[in-house]
C-alpha cells in the first residue's frame, strides 16, 4: 500500500475509537450520503429509532384516556346556577292539645350582642314574640358585663320592649368582656318555676352559656355550645370536654324528670343542614367538623331527639344561621345550628300520656335579616 495512503488510514481509525457511534455529538458530524445514492437505506440506529418512536406511539394510543373525576354533589349543588336556594314554607300545627293538656311554648334567640340589637331590631324581636308567643324566651350571646349600667339600661329596655315578660334569670360571661351570656325571660302567664339557674360547665367555666328551669314536669335548658373558633383552636375541648360534660349534665337532669334543651348549639348535624356541604373547606369549618358532627349524634344516641327534624324530616333549605358578612340571607345559603332537643318518650304518639310530650318544633326566619333566627317549640303539659 502506498505510504501516502497508509497514514490517512492510520489517522482515521485512530479518530474513530474515540468517538461514541451510537450518540452523535456536535463535534462528531454524521457521514455524508454517497452521491448519487439519494434512495440509500437510512443507517441502522436511527431506523431502530424510529421504530422504536413508532411502537412507542401505538403504545400511547391503546392507552385509555383517563375519566374526569366527578365533583361531589351536596343536597344543594342543583340550585347554584340559579342562585339561590329555594325557602320552605312549613305550616305551624294548629289542632287543639289533647284534653287535659295545655302548651308551654319556648322560644331561643342567638341576638350576637342584645345593646346593639335593641338600636335596630326591636320591631323584628316583637314580631317574633307575637309569632312565637313564648312563655318562656331565651336570649343567647347577649355580651352584658354583671353589675355595669350598660347592662341595666340595656335591660330596662328589654323589659319595655316586651312589656308582658319578666326578666328571670341572666347568665353574664366572667372571663373576658363582650362575650357570651344567656339569659332567660317569663311571660307573665307562665307556669311559675320551680328553679331557675345560671350554670356552666368546667370545659367553659364562667363564660355564661347554660340556664336551667324547672317545672313541675319538665326541664328547660337555654344553651350556648362553644364556638371551636378559628384554625378549630377550641375543637378539642369542645368535642373531649364540653359535650361529654353536657350529655352528663342533661342526663343528671333526666333522672328527675323530662328535659328540653334549646339554643345555639353550634353544629350543623346533616348534609342537608349545610347550604354547601360538599365544599372541600366545610370539613375544616367550626360547627361542620366531621368530629363535632359526630359528636352530636352522641348526644341524640344517648335519648334526645331533635324537636325540628322529628316534625319536618322532609325539609330542604330550613336554615338558621346565614352569613351577614357573605350577604347569604336573601340567597338562602345558610346553615341549621340552632336547635330545640327533647328527651325521647317526648315523641312518638306521647301526647296521650300522662307526661310532657312534643306538640310541634319550628323555624321564624321571616324575622331575621341576617345572622341567627328563631327557633322554637310548643309542649304539651
Amino acid at each position: 500500500m502506498p505510504a501516502k495512503f497508509s497514514k490517512k488510514l492510520s489517522a482515521s481509525c485512530d479518530s474513530v475509537g474515540e468517538v461514541d457511534l451510537d450518540e452523535p455529538s456536535e463535534s462528531t458530524p454524521l457521514p455524508k450520503e454517497k452521491k448519487g445514492a439519494k434512495n440509500a437505506t437510512p443507517a441502522k440506529r436511527p431506523a431502530e429509532k424510529r421504530v422504536k418512536k413508532d411502537v412507542n406511539e401505538e403504545a400511547a394510543s391503546d392507552k385509555k384516556p383517563k375519566r374526569a373525576k366527578k365533583a361531589k354533589e351536596g343536597p344543594y349543588t342543583s340550585f347554584k346556577e340559579q342562585g339561590s336556594i329555594p325557602e320552605p314554607q312549613m305550616q305551624r300545627r294548629v289542632e287543639d292539645l289533647p284534653e287535659g293538656k295545655c302548651a308551654l311554648n319556648v322560644l331561643s334567640w342567638n341576638v350576637g350582642s342584645l345593646r346593639a340589637f335593641l338600636k335596630s331590631r326591636i320591631a323584628d324581636l316583637q314580631e317574633a314574640v307575637k309569632q312565637g308567643a313564648p312563655h318562656v324566651l331565651g336570649i343567647i350571646e347577649h355580651k352584658l358585663q354583671d353589675g355595669t349600667a350598660d347592662t341595666e339600661n340595656a335591660l330596662e329596655e328589654l323589659s319595655k320592649a316586651l312589656p308582658d315578660y319578666r326578666v328571670a334569670c341572666v347568665n353574664y360571661s366572667k372571663v373576658k368582656k363582650g362575650y357570651s351570656g344567656t339569659l332567660v325571660m317569663l311571660h307573665k302567664d307562665a307556669p311559675e318555676p320551680i328553679s331557675l339557674a345560671a350554670e356552666d360547665l368546667p370545659a367553659a367555666a364562667d363564660e355564661g352559656r347554660l340556664v336551667v328551669c324547672e317545672f313541675s314536669s319538665v326541664f328547660v335548658v337555654l344553651c350556648y355550645v362553644p364556638n371551636s373558633g378559628d384554625g378549630l383552636k377550641r375543637l378539642s375541648d369542645r368535642v373531649e370536654k364540653w359535650d361529654p360534660q353536657l350529655r352528663d349534665r342533661l342526663h343528671a337532669l333526666l333522672k328527675k324528670k323530662s328535659v328540653v334543651l334549646m339554643g345555639d348549639l353550634n353544629v350543623a348535624h346533616q348534609d342537608k343542614d349545610i347550604w354547601n356541604a360538599e365544599a372541600p373547606h366545610v370539613p375544616k369549618s367550626a360547627g361542620l367538623t366531621a368530629e363535632e358532627r359526630e359528636s352530636f349524634s352522641k348526644l341524640l344516641e344517648s335519648g334526645f331527639k331533635d324537636g325540628f327534624a322529628v316534625h319536618h324530616p322532609e325539609a330542604f333549605g330550613a336554615f338558621t344561621y346565614w352569613s351577614v358578612r357573605a350577604g347569604n340571607r336573601k340567597t338562602n345559603r345558610g346553615l341549621r345550628l340552632d336547635y330545640v332537643l327533647v328527651s325521647e318518650e317526648m315523641t312518638s304518639g306521647s301526647e296521650s300520656k300522662d307526661g310532657p310530650a312534643l306538640w310541634d318544633a319550628f323555624h321564624l326566619p321571616a324575622v331575621a335579616t341576617g345572622d341567627h333566627c328563631p327557633v322554637g317549640a310548643v309542649i304539651a303539659v
